[in-house]
């Protein structure tokens, strides 16, 4: 599974969506069920899947599949 199928399927459970649902542009804004408590579940679920931790201003800015694909990004390469 790639690092896109990965996010989907953690913000999905999150969301209790569909992980077809979630689609690389996907944000916070457009996804209702997206709220802040679910977004510190999905940053946590995100942080033990790929085994590093986010900052506090790192996890204000994930408000994307975008973001965090990004940020996952940064992360492995560092």
């Amino acid at each position: 599974m790639d690092t896109l199928e990965e996010i989907q399927k953690i913000i999905a459970a999150n969301l209790g969506v569909l992980p077809t649902s979630i689609h690389f542009e996907s944000n916070t804004s457009e996804l209702a069920e997206w709220d802040s408590t679910r977004h510190l579940l999905i940053v946590m679920d995100i942080e033990q899947k790929f085994g590093f931790k986010f900052g506090l201003e790192e996890i204000a800015g994930l408000d994307s599949v975008q973001k965090i694909m990004r940020a996952i990004e940064k992360k492995v390469a560092s």
